[in-house]
């Protein structure tokens, strides 16, 4: 392959909105976030179009630039043309510094306050801002989902459009986040029903060259070369990772468009650079494309295999179009702001959370494909093990153990009272002798309540019977060197040392020192996360908590509050 895109360009310093400003839209960002979510690629951009960029730069004045030149529309009509046969004259390209601008500006243009605006949910959420901001209508004419596949309610659609209130259809195409590609005989019914009640459509057509091999993409304009009155919106920025270049393309054919397009939005300059590099894209970085659509369908492929082996319940349809999975979660009973929060404090990832694109998007979550398998793979481990924890109403994940002193002990056999499971890390560990030594002191406050508690270390058997004996311990200690329980109750590890630190990590560590605590043998993931459990005697789970941090386990007074 001529690219390289398993290599992980480190976007970090850069000014990158999806690696460096998390935090703007998510305060507990943190520097081990995986963001999977800004619509950009983390591919590094094909060759022709760096050189064409260093070109440019040497030749050391960036002053006002216009893109109206031949060779600049030879290069833009000719992709056109080439890629999906369709013939669009120099004088009908208008430029936009991208295609929600033009969105917003094209509802100014053609609409007044009050006035209805037709868009299909769930869909990109700047439809619905572009909107509402400009004191315009969501009209929703909702997709339908059919299992993981989205198809148009026609109907509905119809109903919509003969409203004479409504002025305006936006249609995302292929559409984001459901992944559809339309297919000709949907575009020619949307493009029928719009024409026939004087309906101005606009198709943002932004994803139109990221499909699925032997998916073939339709320009909505192309079943209709006699009308005038759909204006479609395209860029290569998606196409060839050129989104901060701000070069959109904007297709307008009627004359009387035109012409309020300029009152409105006025003469529209370019960057020097994004015009060499636009002509770079189109003229010399097809084969690149090419590549990273192949790498998209395997990462596509990627996702289906990974969520039918480790999340089985989840709802995944691969995107016919766009390089955006689109996954259903409902089965595991959380949505909404909860899913959304869980996903970046617990799976430590930053994805587009399903809401922000209408109520449909509830129990989803976008994920951004573009990018390195290893990326890609990392982020579903993490939202794996996160969706799959125990959650208070589950049932006992059951297990045999071994103690110091006994081996193949089934613990639900075990289950005759309230029982807490406490997971520490080792039995070196300082902080964990901390808790430990606590557990052992205030033990009668368990069975006072007829509770009981187990603790599981990674320590294997023959360093705890060699330091302690059974009488001095007054719960059962469950050695688990191979981590086998820590993953089949989904426990986090930290992603950094910085990870473990945090919390009262420092006061129980003073504690230790204290006490006379001393470092002991390390055993098993130094970056282990605790976690406590109380489980009732019908082996269901009345109460969670997974650690945050080393130090993060319930205190003894809030264990047996929950009791």
């Amino acid at each position: 392959m001529k690219y390289d895109l398993d290599r992980i360009v480190d976007r970090k310093g850069t000014n990158s909105g999806k690696w460096e400003f998390g935090a703007m839209i998510n305060p507990e960002v943190d520097a081990d976030t995986l963001p999977l979510w800004v619509a950009d690629m983390d591919f590094a951009c094909a060759k022709p179009i760096q050189e064409a960029i260093k070109a440019r730069t040497d030749r050391e004045i960036f002053g006002y630039s216009m893109c109206m030149t031949g060779e600049y529309y030879r290069a833009v009509c000719s992709w056109m043309q080439r890629r999906f046969g369709w013939y669009v004259h120099s004088e009908d390209i208008f430029i936009s510094p991208g295609v929600v601008p033009a969105i917003s500006n094209l509802i100014k243009c053609f609409t007044k306050e009050g006035d209805g605006v037709i868009i299909q949910r769930p869909v990109y959420y700047p439809f619905t801002t572009s909107i509402e901001n400009n004191k315009r209508v969501v009209v929703n004419n909702a997709l339908i989902n059919n299992d993981g596949y989205y198809t148009m309610d026609f109907e509905d659609l119809e109903a919509k459009a003969k409203d004479p209130n409504n002025k305006m259809m936006v249609l995302c195409s292929p559409h984001n986040p459901v992944g559809r590609v339309w297919k000709e005989e949907e575009l020619r019914r949307v493009g029928e029903i719009c024409l026939a009640n004087d309906v101005i459509l606009v198709s943002d057509e932004i994803h139109y060259d990221i499909v699925r091999k032997g998916v073939k993409h339709t320009v909505i304009d192309t079943l209709f070369p006699k009308e005038d009155r759909i204006i479609v919106c395209t860029a290569p920025s998606k196409s060839f990772n050129l989104a901060g270049l701000q070069m959109s393309h904007i297709i307008i054919k009627n004359k009387e468009f035109k012409e309020r397009w300029n009152e409105v939005v006025g003469m529209s300059a370019s960057s020097p650079l994004s015009i060499w590099a636009v002509q770079a894209a189109f003229d010399e970085s097809e084969d690149w494309l090419d590549q990273v659509n192949d790498y998209i369908d395997g990462n596509m492929n990627y996702i289906k295999e990974f969520l039918d082996k480790h999340l089985p319940k989840a709802k995944y349809v691969p995107a016919e179009g766009t390089y955006l999975a689109w996954i259903d979660l409902e089965a595991y009973r959380i949505g909404g702001e909860e899913l959304d929060k869980l996903m970046v404090e617990d799976a430590n990832v930053l994805l587009d959370g399903g809401t922000m694109f209408g109520p449909e998007g509830k129990y989803f979550q976008r994920i951004n494909v573009a990018c390195p398998r290893s990326i890609l793979h990392e982020c579903l481990v993490r939202i794996a093990n996160t969706m799959n924890k125990v959650r208070i109403g589950d049932k006992l994940r059951d297990f045999t153990y071994d103690t110091p002193w006994e081996k193949n002990i089934d613990f639900k056999s075990k289950l005759d009272k309230k029982t807490y499971l406490v997971f520490l890390r080792y039995y070196g560990c300082t902080l964990c002798q901390v808790d430990i030594a606590e557990f052992i002191e205030r033990y009668k406050e368990f069975t006072d309540k007829d509770a009981q508690l187990f603790v599981v270390l990674q320590s294997d058997a023959e360093t705890i019977s060699d330091q302690v004996k059974k009488e001095d311990i007054p719960y059962d200690i469950i050695c688990d060197p191979d981590q086998k329980l820590y993953k089949l109750y989904n426990l986090n590890t930290a992603y950094s040392q910085m990870g473990m630190a945090s919390g009262k990590v420092l006061e129980k560590g003073m504690k230790a020192m204290q006490m006379g605590i001393q470092h002991g043998k390390y055993e098993g993931n130094e970056l282990q996360l605790p976690a406590a459990f109380l489980i009732n005697e019908k082996g269901i789970v009345e109460f969670v908590h997974y650690g945050k941090d080393a130090s993060d386990i319930p205190s003894v007074e809030e264990m047996i509050e929950k009791l």
